[in-house]
């Protein structure tokens, strides 16, 4: 993301500067930092896809697949080799999250029928709406707050290693966060036009039809406008269209969705939520969002738009750790927003107190080389156990068709012949263990004790993982478990 060491500092007529800014929401300052159209933003704006694309397309073609990808293959209808009795959550909820998920299950579908039928067509319309999502980001905020601030946002958004391992996953992640930051585009920049009213109105469904922990962020689009409003802050149109995008997704969860989630069960996650929630969103990023809402907080003239932002950060955190929903880490990409415009809010400011010069850009290297461990990490294993593997030692040492008991038993049972298949188990469904000979894989960190069978020998067959940077590890063991008393005779 290239930048001018001249602090960038166009005049744009307010006629053609506003694209909709919100009088009271946006200051005078940021209207006159805003980038106009010509060369430079579509240099910086084809550098910034460039760079997505490398780091979103990077083993595309080899990964293996994740533990979300083959579910998805099943409830798309692209594979019917018996994994459904293979999921980790009750029977009669596989038919129903294809419904809860119908607008991307059908942007999917399409997409991939009309691909060449390989696993890399599984992710290509992922990555398209990541790259989609990269290149809209930098063009809003360059026009609205300039080449500094966008470059800040797109460093902070292209180098987290949540959004750049979920946008080529084949699973409801990319499209909902395209659909996501159109929305609240709209919201933050749009003008008064009623056009912007029923976009948003209908946008926001599909939004929620692709992955409904978006209803979420839309409710608090309104709850944190609602005090602004209050003391003055914000107009009246900005309410009144975070109103709309709440009672769209609100009323769509109530008649459409909640029918087919009640009683939903979702896998667990025993990490504190507050820790999940950090490790996923990043040390950096985390540390420039507070000190995005220490600015926002005590600096005269700030932009008022963020300190909605700051609520809606602050609203994030209060969800996920006061609500009785077990969060799968991976929703919390939809919570990311806000830590990454806070984040970039406060890169921008040290840059303007650099004046703009080599040193505002020796601080922005210096946030790039503070993301790379954790891309890099991800680079090492693609964020993923390795079940193509763990399934390739099952095979090789499986010569009498034992019981084979797994994690993500669905996820391995992509690469098992059929004849394995047969034999194969959930580990957490299996009360008794088999008294003859089987086969353990389990996934686990670094830090997760070894697993243990009482009273019978095991032989540790392969482990499988690559050495990473960050705290995450995906370690696979894939063990023979000898027979138990009269059975081994």
């Amino acid at each position: 993301m290239s930048l001018s060491a001249t602090r960038v500092s166009i005049d744009i007529p307010r006629s053609s500067s506003r694209i909709g800014l919100e009088t009271g929401v946006v200051s005078d300052d940021d209207r006159r930092a805003g980038e106009p159209w010509g060369l430079r933003l579509w240099l910086n704006l084809a550098l910034v896809v460039v760079l997505a694309l490398l780091l979103q397309s990077y083993g595309i073609a080899t990964w293996p697949m994740a533990d979300d990808e083959v579910p998805s293959l099943v409830e798309l209808g692209l594979l019917h080799n018996g994994a459904e009795h293979l999921f980790s959550v009750p029977a009669d909820q596989i038919p129903k999250l294809p419904k809860a998920t119908i607008v991307w299950n059908k942007f999917q579908r399409f997409a991939i029928d009309h691909l060449p039928a390989t696993e890399v067509s599984y992710r290509i319309p992922g990555l398209i709406c990541g790259l989609l999502t990269s290149a809209l980001v930098f063009v809003i905020a360059a026009r609205s707050r300039g080449l500094w601030f966008a470059s800040a946002l797109s460093l902070l958004v292209n180098g987290s290693q949540t959004f750049v391992y979920l946008m080529p996953l084949n699973r409801f992640y990319a499209l909902p966060m395209l659909l996501l930051t159109v929305v609240l585009a709209i919201i933050v920049l749009a003008d008064d036009r009623v056009f912007w009213m029923i976009a948003v109105a209908v946008l926001t469904p599909l939004a929620v039809l692709s992955h409904n922990v978006t209803v979420v962020i839309f409710v608090m689009t309104f709850l944190a406008a609602l005090p602004m409003w209050f003391i003055g802050w914000t107009s009246l149109r900005f309410l009144i269209r975070t109103a709309i995008a709440a009672s769209a997704s609100v009323l769509m969860y109530v008649f459409y969705l909640l029918p087919l989630v009640r009683g939903w069960s979702s896998t667990g996650n025993p990490t504190p939520v507050l820790v999940s929630f950090a490790a996923h969103a990043g040390t950096p990023a985390l540390a420039l969002t507070f000190l995005g809402l220490c600015l926002t907080s005590i600096r005269r003239g700030h932009p008022r738009i963020m300190v909605w932002w700051s609520l809606m950060f602050l609203g994030g955190l209060c969800v996920v750790q006061l609500t009785s929903m077990t969060w799968n880490p991976r929703y919390f990409l939809f919570f990311l927003p806000a830590v990454w415009v806070l984040g970039a809010h406060a890169m921008e400011s040290i840059a303007r107190r650099l004046g703009y010069q080599s040193l505002a850009l020796a601080w922005y290297a210096a946030v790039l080389i503070l993301l790379l461990p954790n891309l890099m990490s991800h680079f090492a294993d693609g964020s993923r156990h390795d079940y193509r593997t763990a399934a390739a030692i099952v095979i090789e040492n499986d010569r009498l068709e034992s019981p084979v008991l797994s994690d993500d038993a669905e996820t391995i049972s992509y690469y098992l012949p059929e004849n394995l298949r047969r034999h194969l188990e959930v580990r957490t469904r299996v009360t008794t263990f088999p008294r003859s000979e089987f086969f353990l894989v389990c996934r686990s960190n670094a830090w997760m004790p070894l697993p243990v069978v009482p009273g019978r020998q095991m032989d540790l067959l392969g482990e499988i993982y690559h050495r990473r940077i960050d705290q995450f590890s995906h370690i696979l063991r894939v063990y023979r478990v000898h027979p138990d008393g009269p059975a081994a005779s």
